[in-house]
């Protein structure tokens, strides 16, 4: 489900099954209005992840060469994530790294533990995300919903990541439909308009400034369109409400605001 890869040849390290201690986000949409999350989120992070799984080819062992041999620099790499057919379906950036640890289990089984810097901790909720669309990617609207809160954001950095969505040149209508049904929080908000604009799993922006970007097109349509809004009254009970670092503005205030100063005309139904 997972390979290794060098940043600056592609070469390919070794393929593993499983990853631990990497997917350890646990962002709420909201964070991007908190200046303490945001602030101690720069510079970004050490992570210490262990690759696990089998290991046929040994190209993974010779990476670490003996057990106990720690501290050797792999450089930079990408570690992929493959559907059931081997097709990579998307990466993260691994920089720094080096390996830690290398051990073999009885059954074969190889354990490789590196550390490397990440920009962001990827989402807890990711790791279900990637291997549901590993088998079978989303081809219906509203997978998302069957997520509790919380893990929604793992689904919108899936959707973001997956393979061929950046630079991806949808036809530009003059009107999209958002379901607002089952915006309950500002993660949701991003599902759903996410599939709104680039049809099941598809992104278009996890927070404000992203979702301006979309705007201009790159990950979808272009503005100016029109949007209309459907069921616009549930979001509008359940986030409207929430506040931001702005006074006498809500998270809602801030989304129409952003939708509507890049030309999009917005339809309450």
């Amino acid at each position: 489900m997972f390979s290794l890869r060098a940043d600056d040849d592609d070469r390919i390290i070794g393929h593993f099954s499983d990853i631990q201690g990497f997917f350890a986000g646990h962002t709420d949409a909201l964070s991007e209005f908190d200046s303490e999350v945001n602030s101690s989120a720069e510079g970004g992070f050490w992570a210490h992840p262990r690759l696990i799984g089998p290991d046929p080819s040994g190209a993974l062992q010779r990476a670490w060469s003996t057990q106990g041999d720690s501290g050797r620099a792999l450089g930079n790499l990408w570690i992929d994530i493959h559907d059931t057919s081997g097709r990579t379906i998307g990466s993260y950036f691994a920089g720094a790294a080096t390996q830690e640890h290398w051990e073999k289990g009885g059954d074969g089984t190889a354990v490789a533990t590196m550390s490397c810097w990440l920009d962001s901790l990827p989402e807890e909720g990711a790791y279900e995300v990637w291997k549901s669309w590993s088998r079978r990617p989303p081809s219906s609207l509203n997978d998302w919903v069957s997520l509790p809160p919380g893990q929604r954001e793992g689904w919108i950095e899936v959707a973001r990541k997956r393979r061929g969505v950046v630079g991806k040149a949808n036809p530009r209508r003059e009107q999209y439909t958002l379901d607002g049904t089952h915006i309950v929080d500002l993660a949701s908000f991003y599902c759903a308009i996410g599939e709104a604009m680039n049809g099941p799993g598809g992104y278009y922006g996890s927070n404000i400034a992203a979702l301006d970007d979309c705007l201009f097109g790159g990950f979808g349509p272009a503005a100016p369109f029109r949007l209309v809004w459907e069921s616009s009254e549930v979001a509008a009970d359940l986030i409207g409400g929430l506040p931001t670092y702005l006074p006498n503005a809500s998270v809602l205030d801030l989304i129409i605001n952003c939708l509507e100063r890049r030309g999009v005309s917005v339809e309450f139904a």
